[in-house]
């Protein structure tokens, strides 16, 4: 038997043993921070993401755990990650959690749902993507075809053309994929329009019958509406999304819609002759023309739960006149002109009430613009050497007479600050003069005198501000619309209005100076003008972009080819380099889009 002093010792030992352990005793090793699953996470282009992983570490000894990223970019501090991605696109983050012994792996997703992008051209092949928040580029395409851009969607997808025949294509930069459509086809794929979810309508095939084709990016399906389009194939798709669009029947055409939500197809003008769209109206209307019983053009109005409308039918003399098809006001107002023998005559027919009303008659008169409070600008032709300019009111009937001289007044722009509309006209009288005539029932003029004969052509700001220029390239002046005044005239040489600028009023412009081509621009709020660029090397503007800064080119010194800079307002970057080939290339901006999802 065992004695009783001997049990009770080993027992005592025993326990003493298992009180060591549990007390944190030497024969435990430490264990390794824990990483529980982290969500992943969304943010807007061009924003920071910072998100603090201690919400997701724990440590069993709590001991102080320190990070470290080992790929998809960032840093942290202390324990919050912190980084501005690239572009638009999901990201994942690896990263490490150590506690000075021992280290655990972790990761996250990012996605990033917004960009601003501007579509870029590497010399006559490559195509790219620039994030114009971060200026990040993505490359899209790189290949022995000529890219151009098509449309951006909404939900940031390209859609470009390569090559011609054409080839279309769709790059989506959340997924970093590109789509072709119609990949097996013999002849041109060719975008036309887009409706306002996204979904592509485009043609394929010959020029004489062509099927028409709507592609959903989001389903990848594509269904084919019609065959047979031909050569004036025109389509327009309306506030509602109908698809409207031709097709030709024995070499004319008639016109159709489609209801992508109802998956339908209706005919809206099949009648025996040819029939051509128009335009879409801000009530999702459309307006067309077919050819009438005398050979004329007759202008129809269709509306989903109205049915088919003659324009004009209330006036009978309008009956067997060639009709043309001017422009729209915002109550969806027709403004059209009829031929009456050998002169034009102008008038605006109103779909609420289905009436007609004459705006100009008698003599030839000629459309010129329409204001954004419906005034109509026209002129009479009185003469070889008299053109007399007036406008009409679509929604009051105010009329007045903008300018009647003894010359040909030409009307170079219409435009609006939101409150004033204003004509924009050059006179053969003075050719040294520009004139800025507001649309009023007794009109102002503002004049501008240059110092040489005025450009005919003007540019027109986002704000509704025109810049004039001289012929020679040795003036510009703007017409602020607010103030209704022209701003004291820049003069040099070589200047010539390239686009808006930063902000509201502003405008970049070219000068020359010492045999090169400088970029500056006009500071409105200061009222002078700011150098963007006069390093050596001719400078060619080439967008101005949401993100409130200004891409340009530049032959570099030395160099051949074209980079591409941007300018933020005080310094400028370069953004294109030799690759890694240590070759140089060429770079155009097509265009700007701006997506989200």
């Amino acid at each position: 038997m065992v004695h009783r002093s001997k049990l009770s010792l080993v027992s005592v030992t025993a326990l003493g043993l298992i009180a060591a352990a549990c007390g944190g005793g030497g024969t435990v090793s430490n264990a390794s921070p824990r990483i529980s699953s982290v969500p992943q996470q969304s943010v807007a282009g061009g924003t920071a993401l910072t998100l603090d992983l201690a919400d997701y570490t724990t440590d069993r000894e709590g001991t102080t755990v320190t990070y470290a990223v080992t790929s998809g970019g960032g840093s942290f501090a202390g324990s919050t990650y912190s980084n501005t991605f690239d572009t638009m696109g999901t990201y994942t983050v690896a990263f490490t959690a150590t506690d000075g012994d021992k280290t655990t792996t972790g990761s996250f997703e990012v996605r990033v749902t917004s960009a601003d992008f501007a579509v870029v051209k590497q010399d006559n092949n490559g195509l790219h993507l620039l994030d114009t928040a971060t200026n990040a580029f993505v490359t899209i395409a790189a290949s022995t075809l000529a890219p151009a851009m098509a449309t951006g969607l909404a939900d940031g997808r390209l859609v470009y053309q390569l090559g011609n025949p054409s080839q279309l294509w769709i790059f989506d930069p959340m997924t970093r994929q590109t789509t072709r459509l119609r990949p097996n086809s013999t002849g041109a794929v060719m975008y036309r329009a887009k409706t306002s979810d996204g979904k592509i309508v485009f043609t394929d095939g010959p020029s004489t019958d062509m099927a028409v084709c709507i592609y959903n990016p989001t389903t990848g399906v594509t269904r084919e509406l019609d065959q047979g389009a031909i050569v004036t194939f025109t389509t327009e798709v309306n506030a509602d999304d109908l698809v409207f669009y031709e097709v030709g029947t024995s070499g004319q055409a008639d016109v159709y819609y489609y209801d992508p939500a109802n998956d339908n197809t209706v005919a809206v003008g099949a009648g025996a002759t040819d029939e051509q769209i128009q335009a879409v109206l801000p009530n999702g209307a459309c307006v067309f023309t077919r050819v009438g019983t005398g050979g004329e053009a007759d202008l129809f109005y269709y509306r989903v739960g109205t049915g088919l409308v003659e324009i004009g039918a209330d006036v009978s003399a309008l009956d067997t006149r060639h009709k043309t098809y001017n422009a729209y006001g915002g109550d969806s107002q027709v403004v059209f002109t009829a031929l009456n023998g050998t002169d034009r005559e102008i008038y605006s027919w109103n779909p609420a009430n289905g009436q007609t009303t004459t705006i100009a008659s008698g003599a030839d008169q000629v459309y010129d613009g329409i204001g954004a409070g419906d005034e109509v600008v026209y002129h009479t032709v009185v003469s070889s050497t008299e053109h007399d300019v007036y406008f009409y009111d679509l929604d009051d009937a105010t009329a007045a007479t903008v300018r009647n001289g003894s010359d040909v007044n030409t009307v170079l722009a219409v435009t609006s600050d939101g409150s004033t509309a204003w004509a924009i006209l050059g006179r053969s009288g003075s050719t040294d003069d520009m004139l800025a005539v507001s649309l009023v029932s007794s009109p102002a003029t503002q004049t501008w005198g240059a110092g040489s004969a005025v450009a005919t052509t003007v540019g027109v700001l986002t704000n509704g501000d025109v810049v004039g220029e001289a012929a020679d390239g040795t003036e510009l002046c703007a017409f602020d619309v607010s103030a209704g005044t022209w701003n004291t005239p820049i003069t040099g040489a070589g200047l010539s209005l390239e686009g808006n600028g930063l902000d509201a009023g502003d405008f970049v412009y070219t000068v020359t100076a010492t045999s090169q081509v400088d970029l500056s621009m006009w500071d409105a709020s200061g009222t002078t003008s700011v150098t963007v660029s006069n390093t050596t090397g001719d400078d060619a503007f080439a967008a101005r972009t949401e993100n409130g800064t200004l891409l340009f080119t530049r032959v570099v010194a030395g160099n051949t080819n074209t980079d591409l800079f941007v300018w933020n307002g005080t310094a400028e970057t370069r953004l294109t380099e030799e690759d890694s080939a240590s070759l140089l290339h060429d770079h155009t901006v097509l265009g700007q889009y701006a997506g989200s999802r």
